[in-house]
Parts: C-alpha cells; sequence; structure tokens
C-alpha cells in the first residue's frame, strides 16, 4: 500500500514537472 502512495506521488510530480516545462 505504501508503495502505491509513492509511485502515485512520483507521477504527480512528473505531471507537475512537464507542466512547468
Amino acid at each position: 500500500m505504501i508503495q502505491l502512495i509513492i509511485y502515485s506521488l512520483i507521477f504527480i510530480t512528473s505531471i507537475i514537472f512537464i507542466n512547468m516545462i
């Protein structure tokens, strides 16, 4: 369950990073 939270957190961070560029 913790791994799922970490994975989704990385996914959200990736989307934000792409949107900033």
